[in-house]
């Protein structure tokens, strides 16, 4: 965590756990999973299994870049609270664009999981491509 007292601070704001730099690299390495098997299910032309996939990628990306940097991730009941904790410890305008981004695939999460329908195959490469994007950001900011 930051000695700037930020992670004392949200701790009240959003509920975390925290992660150990261990951790955080299973978090990556789970991601990394989530994204090949997403990209196997795109070959397979199945769109569901697509997006259900990269939206765990992302989550779990997001996992490993909070607590590999501030030694938090979120506990919170909504996957909202994990994207509300990247735009509270991470600055800049990559970081900005990269939660929007998080909360944008988020979003797909019931319709992917509990509405009645089927994604289309445009409807999953967006998600994909989107989760992909994060991971490769995350990443970049873990090195």
């Amino acid at each position: 965590m930051s000695g700037d007292g930020k992670g004392l601070q949200l701790a009240r704001k959003t509920r975390t756990r925290s992660a150990t730099a261990t951790e955080a690299r299973v978090y990556l390495r789970k991601a990394e999973q989530f994204c090949r098997t997403m990209r196997e299910a795109s070959e397979k032309k199945d769109w569901d299994a697509v997006a259900l996939n990269a939206i765990h990628c992302a989550i779990s990306a997001n996992d490993a870049l909070l607590g590999f940097r501030h030694g938090i991730r979120s506990a919170g009941g909504s996957h909202d609270d994990a994207a509300l904790l990247l735009d509270q410890l991470e600055e800049g305008e990559d970081s900005r664009q990269n939660s929007v981004r998080l909360r944008r695939i988020i979003r797909k999460k019931n319709l992917v999981e509990y509405e009645g329908r089927s994604l289309t195959g445009p409807e999953a490469a967006k998600i994909a491509a989107d989760a992909e994007r994060f991971l490769q950001w995350a990443k970049s900011k873990m090195e």
